[in-house]
């Protein structure tokens, strides 16, 4: 007669089973049934093996029926639970947002790390890098994260429309690089399907600014597409992710709603691209209680070039501006701590991004009022305006001319007197000056001399738009050369 772990007995087939045996069974059975100590899936001997997930029914198991304290931490394999469903709970965080990329094949469209793949019904706004199925392999896409980012641990991406399987790769690798020039290979896929959005756990977390992904195997669609790239960080890369949200003094948050850009000098444009700030430019947030100094000096700014600073995040230091060259073309803008300070129009005027002065004076004022005087150009005429209206400042125009008047019946041009047409003037604000030279001469009675005489000459202004000339002839044969000047006030 034997005893098995559970407590019941067994019997060989000459054993004489005795009534008491039978009811140490029975008494063994119904203690697997008992509501403290029956039967359990425990593995241990005597209890059952552990219930796989193979046994359990659909919505089997509910928030309800699991005991307090009955899942643990140190029961769960790594990985088994997908890290993007407890981003929310601040275990990791999407380092990649919005981050520019660059490719080495295939077609580029919009930043693949907008969290969205494409807009309905926006032209232009789809955000996916695609290689068509004749694209030979690998080509990879390397995503910037633009600084170094803490225990980067995995990725995760999407596909055409998000979640269509066809159009993912059957094969890729991912690596990492803290400076773009020596890569770790942290994970590997080969064979079967990548399930869209699936965390991607890396073999180990790296410090990396650069992630490199690599396709090495087509999807089962007539072109790859990737979208929607995230990386994570456990340390979700700093405090300035979330940019409408960083409430530092320097935050982007604080930048929209306080900053102000004040020059110490002057600040000159020589009008071929040079801008000189004589003194240095101060970059404020009053409200935040901080500043930063922009270095003095002369930038040469190239056609639609700008001058710009990246926001150092600390008080009161002085940084080197750099000059940016304008680049045409629609894409998405990453450079959340980029400043311009200036932009230049084409090859023409540079435009300063900063404050106006109330008031200022000295030597050489630049500013639209002065002492109080408001001061504008009008269809290039310089006014001013005092409170009584706006007044032209100076000469607005000067018009000349030259001119030939005679006296000789011998001759058709005959006359003393001629009219002129000019551009129209304001009569009001309007002289003219004339200059001339001429003689007159007649034969002297009896005699085969001539008495000379020099001639006169007068101008006016008759119309808006007309002058006239007239020499005073009083001997047979004259003439008279001249010049004439019209002057009009602004």
């Amino acid at each position: 007669m034997g005893k098995l772990p559970s407590g019941l007995k067994t019997f060989e087939a000459t054993d004489t089973v005795r009534r008491a045996a039978q009811n140490e069974n029975i008494e063994a059975t119904d203690a697997l049934f008992s509501d403290t100590k029956g039967h359990r899936h425990t593995g241990k001997p005597g209890d059952a093996p552990q219930i796989g997930k193979e046994g359990l029914a659909a919505g089997a198991v509910t928030t309800d029926k699991v005991a307090a304290g009955a899942i643990l931490s140190d029961k769960i394999a790594k990985n088994t639970i997908e890290r993007q469903h407890l981003r929310s709970g601040g275990l990791s965080s999407n380092v990649a947002k919005y981050k520019s990329v660059t490719i080495t094949g295939g077609e580029l469209s919009g930043v693949p790390t907008t969290p969205y793949t494409f807009q309905w019904g926006s032209k232009g706004d789809n955000h996916l890098w695609s290689i068509p199925k004749e694209t030979a392999l690998p080509q990879s896409i390397t995503i910037s994260l633009g600084k170094l980012h803490n225990q980067v641990e995995g990725m995760s991406f999407g596909s055409w429309v998000g979640s269509d399987i066809s159009t993912l790769p059957k094969g890729f690798n991912i690596e990492v690089s803290a400076d773009g020039k020596t890569w770790t290979q942290v994970y590997t896929f080969s064979g079967g399907m990548y399930e869209p959005f699936s965390f991607i756990p890396f073999s180990q977390a790296m410090d990396a600014i650069y992630v490199k992904l690599t396709v090495t195997a087509h999807g089962s669609s007539a072109r790859t597409v990737l979208s929607c790239l995230s990386v994570y960080s456990r340390f979700h890369g700093g405090v300035g992710e979330d940019a409408l949200e960083d409430i530092r003094p320097w935050g982007l948050n604080a930048r929209m709603q306080g900053l102000s850009i004040m020059a110490e000098g002057n600040v000159t444009d020589n009008g071929s691209g040079v801008l000189t700030l004589e003194k240095e430019i101060i970059v404020m947030n009053g409200p935040a209680g901080t500043y930063f100094r922009v270095k003095a000096g002369a930038y040469i700014i190239p056609d639609w070039g700008y001058l710009y600073v990246d926001i150092p995040y600390e008080h009161a230091i002085t940084v080197q501006p750099s000059v940016g060259q304008w680049k045409e073309g629609l894409r998405s803008y990453d450079s959340k701590d980029r400043l311009v300070l200036a932009q230049r129009n084409g090859n023409k005027t540079i435009y300063l991004n900063a404050s106006v002065q109330s008031r200022l004076s000295g030597d050489t004022p630049q500013a639209e009022k002065v002492n109080g005087i408001s001061l504008r150009s009008d269809k290039g005429n310089f006014q001013f305006n005092d409170g009584l209206g706006w007044r032209g400042v100076g000469i607005k125009k000067v018009q000349r001319g030259t001119g030939f008047l005679r006296r000789d019946q011998n001759i058709p041009d005959d006359t003393n007197y001629r009219e002129i047409i000019i551009d129209p003037v304001d009569v009001s604000k309007a002289f003219i000056n004339v200059y001339f030279h001429g003689w007159q001469a007649r034969p002297e009675w009896g005699s085969n001399r001539q008495e000379y005489k020099e001639t006169d000459i007068n101008a006016a202004i008759i119309a808006s738009n007309k002058i006239s000339v007239f020499a005073s002839f009083n001997f047979e044969y004259a003439f008279n050369s001249f010049s004439w000047e019209v002057i009009e006030f602004a």
